[in-house]
C-alpha cells in the first residue's frame, strides 16, 4: 500500500488523487471510524472471509461493507475462485458455482438486500489482466480453471 499511496499523493496531472485514504480493515471491524466516509468502494481479488462475503454472498457482511461508503458511492468488486479447489480447502468457503445468468441475477438480488445495487457479469481473463497489479496478472495467466465475476454499481441511500 505504501507505493500506491505514494503515487496517489502526486499532482493530479501525474495520476494523483486529491483526496484518497488507503487502509486495511477486517470486515468484522467495519465500518468503525470509516462510517459513510468513502465516495467509492473497490474490492479486488478478496480471499477468506471477504471472498465468502462477496461471493456467497452474506447479506449481513455486505451491509457492514456498504456502511463504509456514502449513499450513492460507486462500487466495483472483482473476484475469482476455483470452485473445486476451494471446496476441498481445510475450511471450505462453500462458494456458489455460477453457471448461468440466472445465478448472477440472484447474486444481484442478494446485494440489493444489503443496500448495494450492482450489475453482475462474468469477467474475461483479459479484464483481469488489465488490472494494474501483480496478483491480477498471476490470476489472469494461471492455468487454473477459475470463474471471475465483476460487480459494479452503487450504494443505495438508507430507507
Amino acid at each position: 500500500m505504501r507505493a500506491i499511496s505514494h503515487r496517489a499523493s502526486r499532482k493530479a496531472a501525474r495520476g494523483g488523487l486529491a483526496n484518497a485514504i488507503f487502509g486495511r480493515l477486517s470486515l468484522e471491524q467495519a465500518p468503525g471510524e470509516l462510517f459513510q466516509l468513502a465516495d467509492a468502494l473497490t474490492v479486488l481479488f478478496p480471499w477468506g472471509s471477504l471472498l465468502r462475503a462477496v461471493a456467497a454472498p452474506e447479506v449481513g457482511a455486505l451491509r457492514k461493507l456498504a456502511t463504509v461508503a456514502k449513499p450513492g458511492a460507486r462500487v466495483w468488486f472483482l473476484y475469482g475462485y476455483e470452485a473445486r479447489r476451494d471446496a476441498r480447502a481445510v475450511e471450505p468457503l462453500r462458494l456458489p458455482d455460477l453457471e448461468d445468468s440466472a445465478e448472477l441475477r440472484a447474486l444481484e438480488a442478494d446485494y440489493l438486500d444489503a443496500g448495494i445495487e450492482v450489475r453482475a457479469q462474468y469477467a474475461a481473463r483479459a479484464k483481469i489482466a488489465a488490472v494494474p497489479s501483480t496478483w491480477a496478472k498471476k490470476l489472469a495467466f494461471s492455468q487454473s480453471d477459475r470463474t471471475f465475476v465483476e460487480l459494479s454499481g452503487s450504494v443505495r441511500a438508507a430507507s
